[in-house]
Order: structure tokens, then C-alpha cells, then sequence
């Protein structure tokens, strides 16, 4: 078998060229596999649903982002932003639909996941409080949801214009826990 990074890439790449054809709903997992000439299971050997493939693909974009610049800094924003804008087509299309396990509702859990994990580790608390997992929420939904509505076409900006944006809006608590959690 394929090394695993090359057989996610694999399917990366064929669901891309797939979702420029149809949108994503459309897509079956029995049909990509049909495309690569590979069975289901290897398939779901690397991945839940078709939704884990394109999350996987937007955090590989993501993770570039981290070797260009600091994470969680002005500079990581607008190299992630880019990234995604350089394929934009394709995001556009994954994230049109909005059903139980879309790619939006993945992002989002795992922006929250992030964001209170961050601040855990920088209060050195076990559990956060009501307002800090509200911060933690508040600013993942601004993140995702602006991200989003930019992929979209519904708020107009440069990838820089759209992480300085962004990154104004952090909150301070969440700012510093992230500079922190990067300084590790």
C-alpha cells in the first residue's frame, strides 16, 4: 500500500477535482474510490467521512501556514489565508452545504476545542470558566463564520486585509495564551 501521506493526498486530490464537477453532497464515498481503483476500506482506514477528508485538507493547508511563519501571529494569518484563497474554488464548494457533519460544523468544533485548550494550559486550570468558555466559543464562531462568509464571497478583502481583521478581534486573554502556547 501507498504510504499514508500519499494516500491522503491521493484522495485529496481526486475529491477536488470530483467537488469542481458537483458539489460535495453529491459526492460518494463508493464513487472516489471507484476513481483511484481502490476498495471503501482503505478509504476509511484514513478517514471518517468525506467531511474528515476535506477537514483533513484545510488543516494541511493550516499546518503550511505554520512553516512560514509563527503560529497564531498576524504574519501565520494572512500565509493561512492565503493558502486557502489559492483554492478557493474548492473551499467554496466544500463549504456550501451546512448539514449535521459538514466541514463548517467540524471547523468550528475544532476552532472551540483549540481556543479552550489554549486558555486551559495558559491558566493552568483543569476547567475553564463559564465566561472564559464563552470567550473560547464567541471567538470561534467570529473566526469560522468570517473565514467562511470570505470563502464565499459574502465579505470582500485581501487574505492580509481579512487576518488583520481577524486578529484585531482575538481577545487579549486568548492572544497571550496562544503567543504562549507557541513559545513551548
Amino acid at each position: 500500500m501507498v504510504a499514508t501521506r500519499d494516500t491522503k493526498r491521493m484522495f485529496a486530490d481526486e475529491l477536488e477535482a470530483m467537488i469542481a464537477r458537483m458539489p460535495l453532497s453529491k459526492v460518494r464515498v463508493a464513487d472516489l474510490c471507484a476513481r483511484l481503483h481502490v476498495e471503501r476500506r482503505v478509504f476509511y482506514y484514513h478517514f471518517k467521512d468525506k467531511y474528515d477528508l476535506v477537514a483533513w485538507m484545510f488543516e494541511q493547508d493550516h499546518l503550511a501556514a505554520s512553516e512560514n511563519a509563527q503560529p497564531y501571529t498576524l504574519e501565520f494569518y494572512a500565509e493561512s489565508h492565503r493558502r486557502l484563497w489559492a483554492r478557493r474554488d474548492f473551499y467554496r464548494r466544500a463549504f456550501e452545504e451546512d448539514s449535521q457533519n459538514s466541514i463548517y460544523r467540524y471547523l468550528l468544533e475544532f476552532s472551540i476545542q483549540a481556543n479552550e485548550t489554549a486558555l486551559r494550559r495558559h491558566l493552568g486550570v483543569p476547567k475553564l470558566s463559564r465566561e472564559m468558555a464563552f470567550e473560547a466559543r464567541h471567538f470561534a464562531h467570529g473566526n469560522v463564520g468570517s473565514v467562511v462568509d470570505w470563502l464565499r464571497g459574502d465579505f470582500e478583502a485581501t487574505p492580509v486585509q481579512l487576518a488583520v481583521c481577524i486578529f484585531s478581534c482575538i481577545p487579549e486573554v486568548l492572544r497571550e495564551a496562544y503567543r504562549t502556547q507557541s513559545e513551548l
